[in-house]
């Protein structure tokens, strides 16, 4: 069965500061690696267009999404966000949930959606596959404007993401959705003693 999760009106992003005690060394990136505590990774968070990356999330065998068009919201010590153009997204498994709202100092208002496997079963009082599986930000302004309408999927509780045909591993924490692939390096906000950072 779904569960809702739990998440806060508000989080701060926080400062941006590392603690040596909660295992916050800077990993080296590689050749062809970024690391999220260097631009393009920055607070306010840096929007930039990955064209050509093949995006596909899942839910068990049915797509959910599968796009070349997908936007990035990379901000200090998170791994990227990945937003994607609802013209490549089945809405038709989406529904949109009513009050259920966050809200970002930096993009606003984000509202959320259920998933379901089966299209079949989607109506205004069925039990969903997923609760909060996804979020869109309905405004935005300024150098946010080009995520504006575009689906964000959490990639776990049975959505699986792919990128360029490599599993990507979730960013912990219940509230952050962030995709970690090979090509980033933390340490990743999101895991105990991590808030503020």
């Amino acid at each position: 069965m779904a569960t809702r999760l739990q998440f806060p009106k508000h989080l701060a992003s926080g400062n941006g500061a590392l603690s040596p005690q909660q295992g916050g060394q800077k990993i080296i990136p590689k050749k062809g690696q970024l690391s999220v505590w260097e631009p393009p990774f920055t607070r306010p968070p840096t929007v930039r267009p990955v064209p050509g990356r093949h995006v596909v999330v899942k839910i068990g065998e049915t797509i959910l999404a599968d796009t070349t068009n997908a936007v990035q919201v990379c901000e200090t010590s998170h791994p990227p966000v990945w937003y994607l153009p609802r013209n490549d997204v089945t809405m038709s498994n989406l529904r949109a949930i009513g009050g259920d709202s966050t809200f970002c100092e930096f993009k606003g208002s984000a509202t959320y959606f259920d998933i379901f496997e089966n299209v079949a079963s989607v109506a205004p009082n069925s039990q969903p596959d997923i609760q909060q599986g996804a979020w869109t930000y309905n405004s935005t302004s300024g150098a946010n404007k080009p995520i504006e309408g575009y689906i964000c999927f959490y990639a776990r509780n049975g959505i699986t993401a792919s990128v360029d045909d490599m599993p990507v591993t979730p960013q912990e924490g219940d509230f952050y959705g962030g995709w970690i692939t090979d090509d980033v390096v933390g340490p990743f906000k999101g895991g105990p003693g991590t808030r503020f950072w």
